[in-house]
């Protein structure tokens, strides 16, 4: 996918965010996310980054989509709120993408935590961030990859994976941190 698309959502994630009372909650488990809402958020995403003037690439949209529905079975795992992130970009709201120097930047009001969760659910569902290789250790992984504590699966360092789940800084990819209140990588 293409990361000037997602580039400012990087930048975002590491600032603080007003706290609306989201922020701090992890996915309640007798809230059931609907995948079929997962093709919703990509085309919310893709009308944002053709908006904002940078379209994604061919083929990126049905990517995401088919990310996220993938994400949508291990949500558990997941900090922030992926069942509001995933309901508030799959709603069709003008409110949810602001764009900054030509890319979208997901506000969806402020709520670090739903933007957080719903870019879980397509970490969670994208093989460089969740490879299926279980792993306990950093040697437990080939190449360019490394272990995540909390996933217990071998992602690639070099990979974006803001969202993803994480304990640790050494949990998210080269370029990305823990963000320790909600769980989950983001931009450094």
């Amino acid at each position: 996918m293409n990361r000037l698309v997602l580039i400012s959502f990087v930048a975002a994630c590491g600032g603080s965010s007003p706290n609306n009372g989201d922020d701090d909650t992890q996915a309640d488990a007798s809230v059931q996310l609907d995948p079929n809402q997962c093709a919703a958020f990509a085309q919310s995403m893709a009308t944002a980054a053709s908006t904002c003037g940078t379209p994604l690439p061919a083929g990126a949209q049905a990517s995401l989509e088919g990310w996220c529905r993938k994400g949508v079975t291990t949500a558990a795992a997941c900090g922030g709120n992926p069942a509001g992130g995933l309901a508030c970009f799959a709603s069709p709201d003008a409110s949810d993408w602001v764009c900054q120097l030509g890319q979208p930047y997901p506000a969806c009001g402020g709520d670090l935590g739903s933007a957080l969760g719903a870019y879980c659910l397509i970490a969670s569902g994208n093989p460089s961030c969740e490879s299926g290789i279980h792993c306990d250790y950093d040697v437990d992984c080939s190449g360019n990859s490394v272990c995540n504590s909390v996933t217990k699966q071998c992602m690639q360092k070099s990979a974006y994976c803001i969202g993803l789940p994480c304990a640790y800084d050494v949990d998210c990819p080269t370029n990305e941190k823990c963000n320790s209140a909600e769980h989950a990588c983001v931009g450094n």
